[in-house]
């Protein structure tokens, strides 16, 4: 027989056996396709992670089944896996168990936050079934496997810094942790302090953490999941990552029946920030854990802890420093009020300035305030303040007080008036004086605030009361001269607690834009409260004062000047006020916009005040920024402020330690 037929036959039958092998293909992806899958996951994609899909996959389980029923195939592969691969898988389980459920206590417990407006109410009729909550229940295994793989496998976190899945098991830990402590937040509604709570079939107690007393006493009226919140006209939202998740405690205003509302100057904030974290009790090691029914949330302060010890490792704490001001920004129509007040006819008093505290007050920060410009409100500080909130150093040393006032009124009313609400709130805080809050301050101010806070830095002696009776007659003005309220408005000192000011695209020497036709007529549309008006006539004509008399001194047709009529270079305010020298050794910053380039800067202007205007001899640095009148929404002028709050914060250490 011959050899070839049978050669042909054996490579026949090689050939046919190797194609069946052949399975494996080369093929070249784009790097962007391939980083997307790897990235996928339960919470980014929702479905599973090409690692659970490998590690079900390869103990013969399937993927799809068990994303469905994920209880018997954690059991399945506990054995057959590493204990590090089965305690990820369950987690991202049980994360897809967790999303598949109704957000019915997650709805409940943010609802109220949602609304841009609500009085305080009480508890929901119906409330939802924490306890039996098949979502919460789902988060709380979620939390349990990801905290047991984080801590209680084989290797250490340590170990593990630098493998994606870890940093996968924490988002799945933290994201599962919103849920949980939202149902807390369910179960505990109208029990300020009550724990342990039944929440998800855990036993679950409550621990605060760089709380004061003072700053619990009321229950939130809702608990919103700051990572799933996004903000519009924030250029960044500061968040600090690390263990746990960052909420926001959504409080309830203050009643309008309340007699002590409109008073009171000073306002906590209403939305707090919060880090929540949750550890399983068990002493005896991974089974323990995997079987208690007994845990404990840690809820911090992110502004006085950042950072914990967690099983015997002192691990980072995750933070948002930007939530709880937007949502503060969101809700509260401050600019809709700033212009109602300019405008809005029949007004029966002016409202008085409120002093916002952006986070609750700290005994040992030093205090930033804030104060607006015309026609404004703590809004025109939007990126500024998140900025300085957002920087590690400053947010460690300082904190934030915003200003509002109605800028209708007169400037030198408003600095009375302001002057008055700060005394108050820095003596509400500090009653002792001694707390590193209560002095040393810096003052910030834009514009028409800027003028205001020049005022509250200098002292008058009888400059600014001499000008303003110039205009009347010698029997007149002493008459004047004598009355308390007159004393008020023109006689005053420098506010001890300030030990630096800034001053941004302030009009010292009034705004030329003021004096145009289309600006004079707005200014004769401003509307002052009838308390203004009745307390000015009651003046005038307690003292004999005649209506020519008033005319020289701004007031129209009986109506004294107002803050717009103020900033006119030609104003009596202006005139009286320009020169005023801020107190001696006090050191201050100017921060000026030029719009025009081209021109020379002692030509220039923001378009609404000049440069001789905003222009401070003596200053200890001028900053000039290519920009308009909002200056203060600028990188480079928010970069310069950070900069003279560095210098600001050593010489104030170096003094401290004298």
């Amino acid at each position: 027989m011959s050899l070839r037929p049978i050669a042909l036959l054996l490579t026949s039958l090689i050939l046919s056996l190797g194609s069946g092998c052949a399975v494996v293909k080369v093929k070249e992806r784009a790097f962007g396709e391939v980083a997307v899958e790897r990235n996928v996951d339960a919470l980014s994609g929702g479905r599973l992670s090409t690692a659970a899909a490998t590690a079900l996959g390869s103990a013969g389980l399937d993927p799809e089944h068990c994303a469905r029923e994920p209880e018997p195939c954690i059991a399945q592969l506990r054995p057959l896996a590493s204990v590090e691969d089965w305690l990820a898988t369950a987690a991202e389980l049980q994360l897809l168990r967790m999303n598949a459920a109704p957000a019915t206590v997650t709805k409940a417990a943010e609802s109220a936050g949602i609304a841009k407006r609500a009085e305080p109410s009480e508890s929901p009729a119906v409330a939802p079934d924490v306890d039996s909550d098949l979502r919460t229940r789902a988060a709380i295994e979620t939390a349990r496997y990801a905290y047991a793989y984080l801590f209680l496998s084989p290797r250490t976190p340590e170990q593990r810094v630098f493998e994606a899945r870890q940093e996968r098991v924490l988002r799945f830990y933290n994201r599962a942790i919103d849920v949980v402590a939202q149902a807390a937040f369910e179960a505990s509604r109208g029990q300020i302090g009550t724990t342990p709570l039944q929440v998800g079939g855990l036993e679950l107690s409550i621990a605060l953490h760089g709380y004061e007393a003072t700053e619990l006493t009321q229950q939130p009226e809702a608990l919103l999941a700051s990572d799933t919140l996004g903000f519009d006209n924030l250029r960044a939202v500061y968040r600090r990552d690390g263990f746990g998740t960052a909420l926001v405690a959504v409080f309830p205003r203050r009643s309008r029946s309340d007699p002590d509302a409109a008073d009171t100057p000073y306002r906590d904030t209403r939305y707090l920030p919060v880090t929540a974290t949750l550890r399983f009790d068990g002493d005896g090691g991974l089974d323990a854990v995997l079987a208690s029914r007994t845990a404990r949330m840690d809820v911090y302060n992110p502004y006085r802890i950042d950072s914990e010890t967690i099983a015997g490792r002192k691990v980072p704490l995750a933070a948002n420093y930007s939530a709880a001001y937007g949502i503060w920004l969101a809700r509260s129509e401050l600019a809709r009020l700033s212009l109602s007040s300019l405008l809005r006819p029949k007004q029966a008093r002016a409202f008085k300035p409120r002093i916002y505290l952006n986070q609750p007050y700290d005994p040992d920060k030093r205090v930033i305030v804030l104060v607006h410009g015309l026609a404004s409100s703590p809004e025109a500080w939007v990126n500024l303040a998140n900025e300085l909130l957002g920087d590690e150093t400053l947010r460690k040393h300082y904190q934030l007080w915003q200003v509002f006032y109605p800028t209708n009124l007169s400037i030198l009313s408003n600095r009375v008036a302001i002057d008055s609400a700060l005394t108050q709130t820095f003596a509400h805080y500090d009653p002792e004086g001694d707390d590193v809050a209560g002095r040393n301050a810096v003052l910030v101010g834009h514009s028409m605030g800027g003028v205001i806070s020049r005022l509250l830095v200098s002292d008058s002696g009888d400059r600014v009361l001499d000008a303003t009776l110039q205009a009347f007659d010698p029997a007149a003005a002493q008459r004047l001269r004598n009355e308390p309220m007159v004393r008020e408005l023109t006689v005053f000192k420098a506010m001890p607690q300030f030990e630096r000011a800034v001053f941004l695209a302030s009009p010292h020497r009034g705004a030329v834009v003021t004096d145009g036709w289309p600006l004079r007529m707005v200014r004769k549309l401003i509307r002052l409260p009838f308390d203004v008006l009745r307390e000015t006539a009651e003046l005038a004509q307690r003292n004999e004062v005649g209506q020519d008399e008033l005319q020289k001194i701004g007031f129209r047709k009986g109506r004294p000047p107002t803050g717009p009529d103020d900033l006119s270079p030609n104003s009596l305010f202006m005139r009286s006020t320009e020169n005023l020298p801020i107190e001696s050794g006090l050191p201050y910053h100017t921060i000026v916009g030029q719009r025009d380039l081209k021109l020379p800067l002692l030509q220039s202007s923001d378009g609404a005040v000049p440069y001789r205007s905003a222009h401070l001899d003596g200053a200890l640095s001028e900053k000039v920024i290519p920009s308009g009148h909002s200056v203060q929404e600028t990188p480079q002028a928010i970069l310069e402020l950070r900069r003279i709050l560095r210098i600001d914060m050593a010489e104030y250490a170096k003094r401290v330690k004298r």
